[in-house]
């Protein structure tokens, strides 16, 4: 099962974001809210751009990942 570790405001976050996983042997994938026939509506209804997500057994490692880059890069 797949767990939401991270709700991107952007394309771009979320791509550092499961890079940055990546590179600490967690896989993660993208869940992007948009699709190309509602035109940006679930972005504003959602409040993000997509989900970065991760395996269950990664779900706190990964968390903690998350906040150390984010907080390193503020």
């Amino acid at each position: 099962m797949l767990k939401r570790v991270y709700k991107a405001p952007d394309e771009f976050t979320a791509i550092t974001l499961r890079e940055m996983l990546k590179s600490q042997n967690i896989d993660a994938i993208i869940k992007a809210y948009e699709t190309s026939w509602l035109d940006g509506l679930p972005k504003m209804m959602k409040g993000g751009w997509g989900d970065v997500l991760v395996r269950e057994e990664d779900e706190k490692e990964a968390k903690e990942c998350i906040d150390e880059f984010l907080q390193n890069t503020a």
